[in-house]
């Protein structure tokens, strides 16, 4: 093995997760004060009740008063100590069902937060809803039992019945539906990044797991794994300009586990992007590219004969007008006759790098996606804060225009300058099918919901409907700043926690005019149910069904 292929070696095998976060800290690697718990009591009633944009329709749908809730919260303080305050809070806010709004408890040791807990394993789950089957997809070579093995069935989770081990890791995260709730869990099961997921409270986990083909329950057998510590480090071409950061719609969470899988699962991959190597085409088929991380496509050939399929993985890119003018340069290399957009997972990004994409599926203009402010005095402060710049300028008016009126919202605008379309010519001219699942978000729901509102094409989803994020989300330092620009208090953040909240709320343009996109997501026009072939043989019942209404089956 190289030198390069070692060092991408123990990247991906890591440190046992006890070297990095010792498990007498496991439970609470950040330890507040009690004056520090009440700070974080008053941060988030401050947010709840100036900023955060979705806080009437969270109370009206899930019947949840969270301003309450902290104010209960506040009293439980002194019978509670650093951890349990935090289980509590970190409760409380989930409630909301947002995965744009959460609590990220990292650490007090910056350099701990870019590590992600991880196993060598990814499972995923098929068949009806109420009676799922969860099968392993992808290993890698540091798996203890050669017979744990793409696609085995897991039946146990530490003794618990896998489905219900996560069912009842989902109910303490975020997603509306419960199937969303479900893939959240699924998604960071395995895979658990510190920055702004709690670490295991396991020391092990004891797998009980059988063959596919032997369903027999004496056929079980365990194996056990320790959690490990893996850097999987944002990509080159990930988003780092300070000009977008109040511009995005991204699940952090999803995309730092997107990462972590990446250096697990496709370790040459992550290799070949940290060595900055020259972009070549991999297996079965793959076209060569420079923007790997984000995009992939290949033709692919099913009864229905040849179409193109395009990988969305990601729209967290940093040069917007590069990675448009390489999707189109990909897609004029794949066959006219029918493209599948696969969108799965697409945790989000760039808001204009995502509708700037769009406008290479049409002719017609794109109408970029509207965002609205809640009309709350601090939101008027700063949106009028010249220090908050033309970020936020343009809906001051609205924004005070609605409080004096007592309206929820400001005058919904688009984040996206429409003159960024001008430089975006169509690239494909054949049919699409674009397929989304649970845990296509944000930007991922925004992209969906273009293809449908701009005549584009027709949206399969597998499960109920994207995973229905709905809105321009900021993090602590894009809040922090904005209050500072408005001559505004926030309450301190103590060290080791992070925040990320939903500032403005979108809403669907085109023929979905001012449809909202939080707590609904986009509904398919046609649903696919996973199948075992899918997990374990490259999509192939997904990519039958969506070529055959390509074909016009």
């Amino acid at each position: 093995m190289t030198a390069d292929g070692d060092t991408a070696r123990k990247a991906r095998t890591g440190a046992p997760l006890d070297d990095v976060v010792p498990r007498a800290d496991a439970s609470s690697p950040v330890v507040l004060t009690a004056t520090q718990r009440q700070d974080l009591v008053d941060l988030w009633t401050t947010l709840l009740t100036d900023v955060y944009v979705h806080y009437g329709q969270k109370r009206a749908l899930y019947g949840f008063d969270a301003v309450a809730a902290l104010a209960a919260l506040r009293r439980d303080i002194p019978f509670l100590d650093s951890a349990g305050f935090l289980r509590a809070l970190t409760r409380l806010i989930n409630r909301l069902r947002d995965q744009h709004t959460q609590l990220f408890v990292g650490s007090a040791d910056e350099a701990t937060s870019t590590y992600v807990a991880a196993m060598p394993f990814l499972v995923e789950s098929f068949g009806p809803y109420t009676s799922p089957t969860f099968a392993v997809t992808k290993v890698t070579d540091d798996v203890p039992d050669p017979a744990f093995a793409p696609g085995v069935h897991v039946t146990t989770w530490n003794g618990v019945p896998f489905a219900r081990a996560v069912d009842l890791y989902a109910d303490t995260l975020t997603g509306g539906r419960p199937d969303a709730r479900r893939a959240r869990a699924l998604q960071t099961l395995t895979q658990r990044p510190l920055a702004y997921l709690p670490p295991p409270d396991e020391l092990w986990v004891d797998v009980g797991y059988r063959q596919a083909d032997d369903p027999a329950a004496g056929a079980d057998r365990t194996v056990r794994f320790e959690w490990r510590a893996i850097r999987p480090r944002s990509a080159a071409t990930a988003d780092t300009l300070l000009g977008t950061r109040t511009r995005r719609a991204i699940d952090a969470i999803g995309e730092s586990t997107r990462r972590a899988r990446k250096l697990l699962f496709a370790t040459d991959l992550w290799e070949a992007e940290r060595r900055d190597a020259v972009a070549r085409a991999g297996d079965a088929g793959w076209l060569p590219t420079d923007f790997s991380d984000a995009v992939a496509a290949r033709p692919v050939t099913t009864s229905r004969g040849d179409f193109g399929y395009l990988r969305l993985w990601t729209f967290d890119v940093q040069h917007t007008g590069r990675f448009v003018d390489e999707v189109a340069r990909l897609l004029r290399a794949l066959p006219p006759s029918g493209l599948v957009v696969d969108l799965r997972a697409n945790p989000g990004g760039v808001i204009e790098t995502a509708e700037r994409v769009l406008g290479l599926f049409t002719d017609a203009p794109v109408e970029p996606a509207r965002f609205a402010c809640r009309a709350t005095r601090a939101m008027v402060a700063i949106t009028e804060a010249d220090g908050n710049g033309a970020d936020l300028a343009d809906w001051a008016g609205s924004t005070r225009a609605a409080l004096e009126l007592g309206e929820e919202f400001s005058q919904h605008l688009p984040i996206t300058d429409p003159d960024a379309f001008d430089r975006v010519e169509r690239a494909y001219r054949g049919p699409v099918v674009a397929v989304v699942d649970a845990n296509t978000y944000s930007c991922g729901d925004l992209f969906a919901a273009g293809v449908v509102d701009h005549g584009i094409g027709r949206v399969v989803s597998v499960g109920a409907a994207s995973g229905a994020g709905g809105a321009n989300v900021w993090m602590a330092d894009d809040v922090q700043y904005a209050y500072h620009a408005a001559r505004r208090e926030l309450p301190p953040l103590p060290p080791g926690i992070g925040f990320a909240v939903s500032v403005r709320r979108m809403v669907r343009s085109g023929r979905g005019a001012g449809l909202v996109v939080e707590d609904v997501g986009v509904v398919g026009d046609e649903h696919h149910e996973m199948t075992e072939r899918d997990l374990v043989d490259g999509n192939h019942d997904l990519l039958e069904f969506c070529t055959g209404l390509l074909a016009g089956g």
